[in-house]
C-alpha cells in the first residue's frame, strides 16, 4: 500500500507499509490517516474528471469542449480529386464463419467510408471530418454528429446495427470539392502530406502535418453565422506566403499575414441525415402543426428562419403571398403553386441573392407538402 504521509513538523515523504513490520499504534495511525487520503483524493478526482462512458449512441460536444471521435465515417459521395490518396477496396468472396470455407457464389460489396478519419463535435453549431490521409477538412454538418449505433450497439439490446461504420444525423451543409484549396507560395498544395497529430490548443483540437519541408497547422471552428466554418492554417516557415484557393466554394479571408491566412466557408451543400433510424411522420391529414414538425426533421430550420432574419435561404416569414422578380420572368407572387414548386422542384427558381442548389428535393408525399405548404402560410 503506497500513501503520502503528511507531517506538519516534517517534509511530505513516502512510505510503504510492509506485511513483515509489527503494526505500532504510530503505523496505525499513518494507515488510516493514509486510506482517508486517498479516499478523499479519488472522490475529488471523479468529481473533476469529465464522465467518459455513456449509453448515448449520438453524443455531441459544446462549443467549450469539443468532442472528438476516431472512427469510420461515411464518405458522401466526394470526387477522386478529394480522395485521391485514398485505396479503393475490392469486392471479396462470401464465406461461412462456421467452417471458413469461401463461398461459390456471392460476395461482399465495400462498404464507401473513411477509415482514417477524425471527427469533431461543437454541438449543433457544428460538426466536421477532418481526414488524416488527405490533411484536409472533408465536410462539415450542423444539428448534429455522428449515430454510433454500429460500434456501440443498442442501449436497450446492446446489438450492433449493421456495418462498422457510424452514420451522420445533422444537416451536411459543405463538402470538399477538388483538389487541395491551400497554395504555398503561389504554388498549388502537392498533395504530398505527412500527418503529425492533433492536440488541444485551450480545448480546441489543431491539426499538423509536413508539407514540402515545413509543418502545416490547421484549426477548424465555428463561424460567426450559422453554417458557417472558419478554418486557419499556420506554417512553421513565417516566411511563406499562404493562400487560399476553392473556385467549387464561397469563401471569405479574414486574415492575411505572413506565414498564415484564415478563411471563412459558407455553404455549397444541403444534405439531410438520420442516423440509423429515419424518421416515420405518418400523417391522416395535413396541418400546420405537422409542418412544424417536418421543419425541424427535414432540416428546413437550418437555412430557413420563422422571424425575417436572414440565412443560406429565404425566411418563412412573410413569405407567402409575397412578390419575388426574378431577371428572366419577372415579378412572381409566392402564392400556393409558387410554395409547392419551391419543395418538390427547389431549384426551379432561385431568389436572386441566394446560392442556386442549395435545396435538395426531398421526397416527400402529398400529405407532407401540403402540410409545409400550410406551415408556411401561417407565418404571414
Amino acid at each position: 500500500m503506497l500513501c503520502l504521509y503528511l507531517n506538519p513538523k516534517q517534509p511530505p515523504h513516502r512510505f510503504l507499509l510492509r506485511e513483515s513490520q509489527r503494526p505500532s499504534v504510530m503505523t496505525i495511525e499513518k494507515t488510516f490517516f493514509c486510506l482517508s487520503f486517498s479516499l478523499l483524493s479519488a472522490a475529488l478526482l471523479q468529481a473533476v474528471q469529465p464522465d467518459y462512458i455513456t449509453y448515448e449512441n449520438k453524443r455531441m460536444g459544446t462549443l467549450d469542449t469539443p468532442y472528438l471521435l476516431r472512427t469510420y465515417v461515411p464518405s458522401l459521395e466526394l470526387d477522386e480529386e478529394v480522395l485521391a490518396h485514398h485505396s479503393r477496396g475490392f469486392s471479396s468472396p462470401r464465406y461461412s464463419p462456421s467452417n471458413g470455407r469461401l463461398s461459390t457464389s456471392g460476395s461482399y460489396g465495400t462498404i464507401p467510408v473513411i477509415p482514417a478519419a477524425i471527427s469533431v463535435s461543437y454541438g449543433p453549431r457544428l460538426a466536421f471530418v477532418w481526414d488524416t490521409t488527405e490533411c484536409r477538412l472533408l465536410y462539415a454538418w450542423a444539428n448534429g454528429f455522428l449515430d454510433m449505433e454500429s460500434h456501440w450497439g443498442s442501449p436497450q439490446s446492446g446489438r450492433r446495427n449493421g456495418n462498422y461504420s457510424a452514420r451522420l444525423f445533422g444537416q451536411v451543409f459543405y463538402k470538399a470539392k477538388g483538389k487541395p484549396p491551400l497554395q504555398i507560395n503561389g504554388k498549388t498544395h502537392s498533395g504530398q502530406v505527412s500527418y503529425h497529430g492533433n492536440k488541444r490548443i485551450q480545448g480546441h483540437p489543431e491539426f499538423s502535418y509536413s508539407i514540402d519541408g515545413r509543418t502545416i497547422t490547421v484549426t477548424i471552428k465555428p463561424g460567426p453565422a450559422a453554417q458557417t466554418v472558419e478554418v486557419q492554417y499556420v506554417s512553421s516557415n513565417e516566411s511563406d506566403v499562404l493562400h487560399y484557393h476553392d473556385p467549387k466554394t464561397s469563401f471569405e479571408v479574414i486574415e492575411s499575414k505572413s506565414g498564415s491566412v484564415k478563411v471563412l466557408l459558407s455553404p455549397n451543400a444541403a444534405e439531410t441525415y438520420h442516423g440509423f433510424k429515419k424518421p416515420n411522420i405518418k400523417i391522416e391529414q395535413a396541418s400546420a402543426k405537422v409542418g412544424k414538425t417536418l421543419y425541424t426533421t427535414y432540416g428546413c430550420i437550418a437555412c430557413h428562419t420563422l422571424d425575417g432574419s436572414k440565412n443560406h435561404g429565404p425566411t418563412f416569414q412573410g413569405l407567402s403571398n409575397s412578390k419575388r422578380e426574378f431577371p428572366s420572368l419577372g415579378v412572381v407572387t409566392a402564392d400556393e403553386n409558387y410554395l409547392r414548386e419551391s419543395i418538390t422542384s427547389p431549384n426551379a427558381k432561385t431568389v436572386p441573392t441566394y446560392t442556386p442548389g442549395m435545396m435538395p428535393a426531398y421526397p416527400l408525399d402529398g400529405k407532407q407538402v401540403d402540410s409545409l405548404v400550410l406551415f408556411i402560410q401561417s407565418f404571414k
